[in-house]
């Protein structure tokens, strides 16, 4: 577990790993140069400790070192704000030991704890694409995600250079691990509590810079899947119905008549996005549905307009694919200093 300044939730979070109705052998965590007692809560665990001082390493490079110093036969990887449920663990040993099986990871659960209208859509759209998703994944989640040691050291660990910031490792992980042969599989019985309280703007940076910039680049070089969990066909003609809904509210500006045509896009987007905004309705009511159905369209636009961006600027050779996220620095293998 990569930890900083997790104080607020490392407690919690601990202490629901050591619930499980399948105990650990072992807990690892790496503080990430954290200013706040995250080292003091995790030290009160007693759980192997490792500190890391000075400006932050990120996740990456955090669970590299952890693993290096594991020798049981899987990695659990878990998030310091997730709190998982007692059987999460379980749940995925038994899908470990499917033939081929080389990874595995879960969901978070439908009651995040933050009431804030972009924390609720945001932890709920990703439970939602976690539970509707194919059982075969072309992808990996760390944020509750179990991988066999052996060959997760096999590839090199996760690629702390390319992202030293928190990014999608785990899916550029996932995609070498499905490339070589191995299975993943999407559990989504295995759940947590998200306690993540996303404000909007944050909300936005994340999905932008930190997910669809490195993923579309990833997909243009051709290392990770088109279509996994939300690249669908479905997924695409939604961002399609999102795009034309806002392209004609600009343009009846000047053709009023096209607020019509507008109504229509837009309502059947809603129909496509039902069960997940029906989803949100139940858990938080009406006015966070509307606020729901406004940010997934927006979550729509922006990683569309995103991918065609940056597709067009590698056509005219602009961009480098390899270039996920900002780094310095020679690369690292697990557990490299």
């Amino acid at each position: 577990m990569p930890a900083r300044n997790a104080g607020a939730t490392l407690d919690a979070c601990l202490s629901a790993i050591a619930q499980q109705t399948l105990a650990p052998d072992s807990i690892t965590v790496f503080d990430d140069g954290s200013s706040d007692d995250t080292a003091a809560i995790a030290g009160s665990h007693g759980v192997e400790l490792l500190c890391h001082t000075g400006l932050p390493l990120g996740p990456a490079e955090g669970r590299n070192r952890a693993a290096a110093i594991c020798d049981e036969d899987f990695l659990l990887f878990v998030d310091a704000d997730v709190v998982l449920a007692p059987t999460a663990l379980a749940h995925l040993m038994i899908a470990m030991a499917e033939p081929g099986v080389v990874a595995a990871f879960g969901s978070y659960d439908d009651t995040p704890p933050a009431r804030r209208m972009s924390s609720i859509y945001a932890n709920l759209r990703h439970h939602h694409v976690h539970q509707t998703g194919e059982r075969e994944a072309a992808t990996f989640w760390t944020g509750i995600g179990i991988v066999q040691r052996q060959r997760f050291l096999q590839l090199g660990g996760f690629d702390a250079v390319m992202f030293p910031v928190p990014s999608i490792e785990d899916v550029e992980l996932g995609g070498r691990i499905v490339a070589s042969g191995g299975r993943i599989l999407l559990v989504p019985e295995a759940q947590g509590k998200h306690c993540k309280d996303w404000r909007l703007l944050q909300l936005w940076h994340s999905d932008i810079v930190r997910r669809a910039m490195p993923w579309s680049r990833l997909i243009i070089a051709g290392t990770a899947s088109s279509s996994p969990l939300n690249l669908s066909t479905r997924e695409r003609a939604k961002a399609a119905l999102a795009g034309v809904t806002a392209l004609t509210v600009i343009v009846s500006a000047w053709l009023p008549i096209l607020l019509i045509a507008a109504a229509a896009t837009a309502a059947i987007y809603v129909v496509m996005n039902r069960r997940f905004l029906s989803l949100v309705r139940r858990r938080a009511g009406a006015r966070a549905m509307l606020a729901a159905a406004a940010l997934h369209g927006c979550y729509h636009l922006y990683a569309t307009v995103t991918f065609v961006v940056l597709r067009a600027g590698s056509l005219v050779g602009l961009g480098n694919s390899r270039n996920c996220a900002t780094h310095s620095g020679s690369a690292k293998g697990v557990g490299q200093p």
